[in-house]
């Protein structure tokens, strides 16, 4: 598992105690599936603010449909959360998904 990865994750729905397999992209914490893993959520939902990044190469990536990255809710899971994993990110799009982490 590393950087850029794309993974199907168990995600936990807000204000509830239901998950759903969403596809998560890997932006830290490169490390043993036994630790909690810091992910960005994708979404094929339409951008909703200035942090979310919309992915160029989303088909090269292993997602179905065009997709973004929400950076903005960046959060941990623990490794076993994640199930499979499905593409990596194209340099270009891991690269701009980074920078918009940072900011």
């Amino acid at each position: 598992m590393k950087q850029g990865d794309v993974w199907l994750a168990d995600v936990l729905f807000k204000g509830t105690r239901q998950t759903k397999q969403r596809p998560v992209i890997i932006v830290g914490n490169e490390l043993a599936l036994d630790v909690d893993v810091i992910i960005a959520p994708v979404t094929s939902q339409q951008p909703g603010n200035q942090f979310d990044v919309v992915l160029e190469y989303w088909n090269e990536a292993g997602l179905l449909k065009p997709s973004m990255a929400r950076t903005s809710k960046i959060i941990s899971v623990h490794g076993p959360e994640l199930k499979r994993q499905i593409g990596e990110l194209h340099k270009h799009d891991l690269e701009r998904v980074l920078h918009m982490c940072r900011n």
